[in-house]
């Protein structure tokens, strides 16, 4: 292990994760309490966009985006990003400009203070119930309606390998059913600084880029909606 890495590990483990820590506390508290009030718009999405900045520039890592022009702010869309690490949630967040409501696992309820606040800002969970997909659709169109982009990534998980694994329907389905615009958007070098299962983080450089909408209107099969971001995000 050379200088650079173990001098970067001592200051993420006595810097960034305790300053880490105390600012997904508050921003938890401040966004769900905020959003409790009435004032979801606003606490939905600023606090998390901060708190989102503030952790990728503790943990030092650069950040550069691309095509962000693609996603309009007019004109809801279904963003289909692929998931290279936990950090996607941050550059997203952080970076993507747009409000937005999450599409997340069941799961991520349980995580302290996160999961509370998740559910209190209008984020839509995942559950693995027969009704669980027509409620997803549910939730999605009246968050379109009321302006919010959904940000739902189409491989359901983390990759294990760095490369893009299967397309789920799901995302495709929702776009289709609430008859807006697919905006692929494409992750590097998340896997490279934090793998799946894996506390070993590692320096780098992170990089979003945005592509231009797909039309799920016009008679496209969901299908050829998979396949056309499939060529992009690879």
């Amino acid at each position: 292990m050379d200088l650079k890495r173990i001098f970067y590990l001592i200051y993420i483990v006595l810097v960034a994760l305790p300053l880490f820590v105390v600012l997904t506390i508050l921003t938890a508290v401040v966004s769900a309490l905020g959003s409790i009030a009435g004032g979801e718009r606003v606490f939905g999405y600023w606090p998390g966009k901060i708190w989102s900045m503030l952790t990728l520039w503790l943990l030092l890592i650069p950040v550069k985006v691309e095509g962000r022009s693609y996603l309009p702010k007019e004109r809801p869309t279904v963003v289909t990003p692929n998931h290279t690490s936990a950090l996607d949630i941050f550059l997203l967040y952080g970076y993507a400009g747009v409000r937005f409501k999450w599409v997340m696992k069941g799961s991520l309820r349980n995580i302290p203070f996160v999961g509370w606040a998740c559910e209190k800002i209008g984020f839509i969970f995942v559950d693995n119930t027969p009704s669980g997909a027509k409620r997803v659709v549910e939730d999605c169109e009246k968050a379109i309606r009321n302006g919010y982009h959904i940000f739902m990534f189409p491989e359901g998980s983390r990759t294990l390998t760095g490369k893009l694994d299967k397309l789920r329907k799901g995302a495709f389905k929702v776009a289709m059913e609430t008859k807006v615009p697919i905006v692929p958007a494409k992750i590097r070098g998340g896997y490279e600084i934090l793998r799946r299962g894996s506390m070993d983080i590692r320096w780098g450089k992170l990089s979003l880029q945005f592509f231009p909408p797909i039309e799920t209107s016009g008679g496209k099969e969901i299908e050829e909606l998979m396949e056309e971001v499939r060529r992009r995000l690879e």
